[in-house]
């Protein structure tokens, strides 16, 4: 009776330090330098991210998530000590890690630069073309928009007529309410450019929208969701050599979700060569490479040339061939939330990679 309760008494203390070693490793103890100001961006829906780098990092980084325990203070520079914690199961639109405030190695007085930081500001009196509206991508650069903030005015055009009106402004909230949407009544014969006329006027008018701006992008959000994007035509293709992309590319990333679907231990990797514009990786059984086009915001994926290895694996099989489906000759919006590359279609999170260090 002794030795079988000692047994018993042996094996839960195994257990329980089995799952100790288990939850250490799944953490580590990184420093973190966190900026003394925020920074406008877009999670979930339009937010204020913390702007970070890690050990290896040149550039600022945008931090769409929280780090337990620690209250960040405008006008301070930080150097933190922080638990990162691997998550087993990453929810949708999460990093596929947890930060924890150990400690707070360095508190450093910095003056803020706020100038320009006021989205209504930054976009006044340029002109805004119309790229994407409700979702879909537009184009031919007819409908456009600029801001007169000294007269709370509008103008521009639909796509056949002139339009404008007036606007008010919160500079607390970054709401604007957009009045009546007054236009020229000429006849558009081309049906298509009319229905994307009206469509745009309709969005527009007498609604309130939330700005947010990111250099050579203006967007009005409705709730959280992307109403109206505009370009100011200054942002050329990218070549590489912006922040984001060099961060993309110096990375390689592992599949961790797939249409809201989240992928345990999954083999499918990709990776960008961003001088040769061409991506690569494995898709379960086998390797695939191919080109892809970027802009700052968006990629096009072209063809995928695959090894022909025969997968025993159905279920591998199975996740191969979706995700090269998915894939294949498509193009997507994309973003970079903490540690994950995000990949969109029509605004709906369709791929999600983490970063493999």
């Amino acid at each position: 009776m002794l030795k079988s309760i000692i047994t018993k008494k042996g094996i839960l203390s195994l257990l329980i330090v089995l799952g100790s070693i288990s939850s250490t490793m799944a953490a580590e103890v990184i420093r973190l330098m966190v900026k003394e100001d925020r920074a406008s961006c877009t999670g979930v829906a339009p937010m204020n991210c913390l702007q970070v780098k890690y050990k290896n990092s040149k550039n600022w980084e945008l931090f769409y998530g929280e780090i337990e325990g620690f209250k960040h203070q405008e006008g301070y520079r930080y150097t933190l000590s922080v638990i990162r914690t691997k998550r087993k199961n990453v929810p949708a639109d999460a990093s596929i890690y947890t930060y924890k405030l150990k400690k707070v190695i360095k508190k450093q007085k910095i003056a803020v630069n706020n100038a320009g930081k006021d989205p209504l500001a930054a976009v006044a009196n340029q002109k805004w073309t119309l790229v994407n509206m409700n979702g879909k991508a537009v184009e031919g650069g007819r409908i456009h928009l600029s801001l007169d903030p000294k007269g709370n005015k509008f103008s521009g055009s639909g796509g056949c007529n002139g339009i404008f009106g007036a606007f008010s402004y919160d500079q607390k909230s970054k709401l604007i309410t957009i009045g009546n949407v007054a236009s020229t009544l000429m006849a558009c014969p081309d049906e298509k450019v009319n229905k994307l006329e009206h469509e745009f006027t309709e969005t527009l008018n007498t609604k309130t929208f939330r700005v947010a701006n990111n250099g050579n992008t203006m967007v009005f959000y409705k709730g959280g969701v992307k109403a109206l994007e505009f370009s100011n035509g200054k942002g050329a293709a990218d070549d590489g050599s912006n922040d984001i992309w060099k961060f993309i590319g110096r990375n390689k990333w592992r599949l961790i979700q797939m249409n809201g679907e989240t992928q345990t231990e999954s083999p499918v990797t990709i990776n960008f060569n961003l001088a040769e514009k061409r991506f690569n990786g494995n898709s379960g059984c086998n390797n695939y490479v191919g080109a892809y086009e970027a802009g700052s915001k968006t990629i096009a994926f072209g063809p995928a040339a695959s090894t022909r290895r025969a997968c025993l694996d159905q279920k591998l099989s199975a996740l191969e061939n979706k995700f090269l489906s998915i894939l294949g000759t498509k193009d997507f919006s994309f973003d970079v939330a903490d540690q994950t590359l995000n990949l969109y279609q029509n605004n709906h999170l369709v791929l999600m990679f983490g970063l493999t260090r």
